[in-house]
């Protein structure tokens, strides 16, 4: 059983977060006391920022592929790869 730093209640090891402050100490918090300091709950922040590195990966590889066809194919086809690059980094970062 671990204990929780914020507020001293005992949990089980998966229920708790560990968090590494700036000074490399590590802090134990409950999923309450998390909720508390970040104003979302855990899961709702662990999706988010698994989205942002899906996000970030999507929109690189379209970079890449815009290159390719602007090279490959002319400008046309990399405006169009960059306009649609936009639009999944625009719409993708938007969902909550």
């Amino acid at each position: 059983m671990l204990k929780c730093t914020k507020c001293g209640r005992e949990l089980p090891e998966k229920e708790a977060l560990v968090h590494i402050k700036e000074s490399k100490e590590q802090e134990i918090i409950c999923p309450e006391c998390f909720q508390k300091c970040a104003g979302i709950d855990y899961k709702t922040f662990s999706y988010r920022k698994e989205s942002a590195k899906q996000t970030f990966w999507a929109v690189a590889f379209c970079l890449a592929a815009t290159l390719y066809a602007f090279s490959e194919k002319g400008i046309l086809y990399g405006i169009a790869g960059l306009i649609c690059t936009l639009l999944i980094w625009r719409f993708a970062s938007k969902i909550k």
